[in-house]
């Protein structure tokens, strides 16, 4: 990523162009008596706000959590910007106290005088163009980089165009002693204001309340996670907001007989394809705890279909048929809990069949597969990654499997 593409260079670019613009709307508005123009400068402060917050989440996401901040700083800018909308939300009443002033003055007769010149129109159009580009810059930026926050970001500026066209307009009908348009147009930026603040209040009074906020792409996440091996339930997913960072914890539950080393290896796979299918996921937490009553799917390959009777294929990938039966374990004595004989659908395939083979029986989510001979490196590679269990055996036939598998499971 090049510099001019980084956050944290975005954000100090945002930082300076809406302080330069704050501070030169707010003299100008003074010097040329405008109320919208100040209400323009207002609303350039609700962006340094939300791009300071920005700022403070970026460098308090280097620091690492501790005991006594296990989900880190992030919520320091949450703090900040509660406060700050507070100033904003202030601010906006009073303009809106002026505009309505000064639209009353007008009514009884007391016109109010904008102070006109060359120099104000100049600046206006610069301020303008300077909003302009920012808004392209960082669409450019946010569309190449796939950020959700600078996109947002470029939103947030195109609006700010039209704002800034609104005050020129004001200026506009000033030159034919239209005064009371500006203070309309301060009335109705005033408003825009508001939705800044409020925006800004609830997003920070959600993060500091632990809410778990709306995301439009739960299902699909679900989903994701559901299909990992090992999963055999999804107790509970959360997805919270720490500053504008989104935290997601999830607790699964997994299969007794998994390994703590096993068990790590999976939910390093979980955050590392979660993130890569989620990117605007900052940090994925997750909890596990086995079923409550444990249940383990097997698979078998089979030569024949012949039910409990069936023999058990010498050769993986040239199983005419595979069974799949789960074992329910219980406090007095372990069951077969069903079976399933279904065929190979990649029997007729010539290459790759050993692979598509294994892929198809992980979606079936089991636990364990008897062999009579070893793998091959690719499918051996998938079910090793895959946290399955491979058994060899001697048994000839499916019965023999299931009552060496109850055997196995109700043993001390």
């Amino acid at each position: 990523m090049k510099f001019y593409e980084s956050p944290i260079f975005l954000n100090f670019f945002l930082l300076f162009v809406n302080i330069s613009l704050f501070i030169s709307k707010y003299i100008f508005s003074l010097l040329t008596n405008s109320i919208a123009l100040q209400a323009d400068a207002f609303d350039n402060l609700t962006d340094i706000v939300m791009v300071f917050a920005a700022l403070i989440g970026i460098i308090y996401s280097r620091k690492k959590p501790n005991e006594k901040f296990p989900y880190g700083y992030y919520k320091i800018e949450n703090i900040i910007s509660l406060i700050i909308s507070l100033f904003i939300f202030y601010t906006a009443y009073n303009i809106i106290l002026h505009s309505i002033g000064d639209i009353k003055d007008f009514i009884s007769g007391d016109l109010k005088v904008i102070n006109i010149s060359i120099s104000i129109f100049i600046f206006l159009v610069i301020s303008f163009i300077i909003t302009l580009c920012s808004s392209f810059y960082l669409k450019i930026i946010g569309k190449k980089t796939k950020s959700p926050i600078i996109e947002s970001e470029a939103s947030e500026k195109f609006l700010d165009n039209f704002i800034s066209l609104s005050v020129l307009a004001g200026f506009i009908g000033a030159c034919f002693n239209v005064f009371l348009l500006d203070s309309i147009i301060g009335l109705f930026i005033a408003l825009f204001i508001i939705k800044g603040g409020f925006d800004i209040f609830l997003n920070s009074s959600k993060t500091l309340l632990d809410a778990v906020i709306d995301f439009d792409k739960r299902t699909e996440l679900n989903k994701l996670i559901e299909s990992f091996p090992k999963i055999k339930k999804i107790e509970s997913l959360e997805i919270r907001s720490y500053g504008k960072y989104i935290f997601l914890e999830v607790i699964v539950s997994l299969n007794k007989d998994l390994s703590l080393a096993k068990v790590q290896t999976l939910k390093n796979l979980i955050i590392t394809k979660t993130k890569e299918r989620f990117p605007q996921i900052f940090k994925v937490i997750i909890l596990t705890q086995t079923q409550e009553k444990p249940i383990t799917k097997v698979a078998v390959p089979l030569l024949d279909n012949n039910g409990l009777n069936s023999r058990i294929s010498d050769h993986f990938g040239e199983s005419l048929f595979f069974a799949l039966f789960e074992i329910e374990e219980n406090e007095k004595e372990n069951h077969l809990l069903n079976y399933n004989i279904i065929t190979n659908k990649f029997i007729k395939e010539e290459k790759r069949k050993g692979i598509l083979i294994s892929d198809w029986l992980i979606s079936f989510k089991i636990d364990k597969i008897y062999l009579k001979k070893d793998l091959k490196v690719g499918p051996k590679l998938i079910f090793e990654k895959s946290l399955i269990l491979m058994e060899m055996t001697n048994l000839d036939k499916l019965n023999d499997i299931i009552n060496h598998e109850l055997k196995l499971s109700n043993s001390p």
